[in-house]
């Protein structure tokens, strides 16, 4: 009877730490293998119905990189509602979260979840020609990032986030709204004490420009004074984002030590990010370098740090109920004290769930030229030509992971 219950559980756990360690792993292949691949193997799996918004998230990315906008936007959506509703935990998980492991509650999604989420959608709309759609997307990231700016200064503050809602709004003509959100993106930015993207300078520029806002327009003249004039011209714009690399996938840091009286075993297991390894990559848009508005991979790891203090807490009062339920067992039966202490070491794991698939950093550049070819170059794009319409308004998105190159055009 001992070992039939001890194994139901073992096996309960491992099946959790299986899952999550085979999802790092697909993370990982995005480096060297082409991003539909990694789909073709995500979509095979299983995931518990507690993890169905981590799956979900990174499905809808997969999608989204292989150019199945359709299918990115209604499994996005899925996750974006599962999160939602998820965001107030019941109470059996809780309590299955306070007495075995934090795995066993379900993944409702950090801080840069809940706003990348949308900003992925908005490119999903926007490059399956649904302007309108990309706008709402926007806004509703705007929304969000409001709600947890109430929490911490800079708690799921994207920069980023805030750029592709000024592009989108410069492209419906927005002037308003899109120098509102170009000046967000570059206060977030400031903040984070980073430097202001070229393309980000030209934007404050040459929209107050284009809105007469004289005091503004003579302020970011002398902020940025190496900058040329803006002109009313016919040369086509073209505004290029890159997603370079893949987030860290969290890691479990583990210490087990004996009890005050030395009869009991404490495993203590908390999440963690290994250190960082990979360097920035750039892209080059005629001869122009993209340049680093969003480390994605900072911001996760900041994410966990906020909530590490609420880990710790519950980790601890995990323990000391483990050992309570270990010393009363002992009352009654040491040798069921001693299988309890053990379930309590092998179930004691932390909860490495993330949306692990995330670009590391995303970058942009700005250009306007009067050809109507592009020579770009990334990782995996090597010298590729682009052709656009004179005149136009551009989006580009490169991606290292993947040769495909997604244009907007209008």
């Amino acid at each position: 009877m001992y070992k039939g219950f001890i194994l139901i559980l073992c096996l309960i756990i491992s099946g959790c730490a299986g899952q999550q360690q085979a999802n790092n792993e697909l993370a990982n292949l995005l480096y060297n293998q082409d991003p539909q691949r990694v789909l073709d193997k995500l979509q095979v799996s299983e995931p518990a119905k507690r993890d169905f918004a981590q799956f979900h998230l990174n499905l809808g990315l997969l999608q989204f990189m292989t150019a199945d906008f359709k299918s990115a936007i209604a499994t996005l959506s899925l996750a974006k509602r599962e999160m939602a509703v998820l965001a107030a935990s019941s109470v059996s998980e809780n309590i299955g979260a306070g007495s075995v492991n934090e795995t066993l509650r379900s993944y409702s999604g950090y801080p840069t979840d809940r706003v990348m989420v949308h900003t992925i959608l908005a490119l999903s709309y926007l490059f399956n020609n649904d302007i309108d759609g990309a706008r709402v997307e926007v806004l509703q990231a705007d929304i969000a990032m409001k709600k947890l700016t109430e929490q911490h200064a800079l708690n799921g503050q994207l920069a980023s986030a805030h750029l592709l809602a000024g592009i989108i709004y410069e492209l419906l003509d927005e002037q308003s709204n899109a120098l509102i959100s170009y000046r967000n993106a570059a206060d977030i930015i400031q903040q984070r004490g980073l430097v202001l993207p070229l393309g980000l300078q030209q934007a404050l520029l040459r929209n107050s420009f284009k809105l007469g806002a004289e005091e503004q327009y003579a302020a970011y003249k002398k902020q940025f004074p190496s900058l040329a004039t803006p002109t009313n011209n016919n040369k086509s714009q073209v505004f290029a984002l890159y997603f370079d690399g893949v987030v860290s996938s969290k890691i479990q840091r583990s210490i087990v030590v004996p009890s005050l009286n030395g009869e009991q075993l404490i495993r203590i297991s908390m999440p963690d990010y290994p250190a960082k390894s990979a360097p920035i990559e750039q892209a080059v848009i005629d001869l122009q370098r993209t340049q680093l508005v969003e480390n994605i991979d900072s911001l996760v790891r900041d994410d966990l740090s906020k909530e590490y203090p609420s880990i710790l807490l519950l980790t601890t009062t995990r323990a000391i109920a483990k050992y309570q339920l270990v010393k009363k067992a002992d009352q009654e039966d040491s040798l069921f004290a001693a299988l309890i202490n053990l379930v309590t070491l092998l179930t004691e794991v932390a909860d490495l769930r993330s949306w692990n698939m995330l670009p590391a950093t995303i970058q942009f550049a700005y250009i306007e030229t009067p050809e109507s070819e592009l020579l770009i170059d990334s990782r995996y794009n090597v010298s590729k030509k682009v052709t656009i319409k004179k005149g136009t308004k551009n989006i580009f998105l490169i991606n290292s992971l993947s040769n495909n190159i997604f244009h907007y055009q209008q």
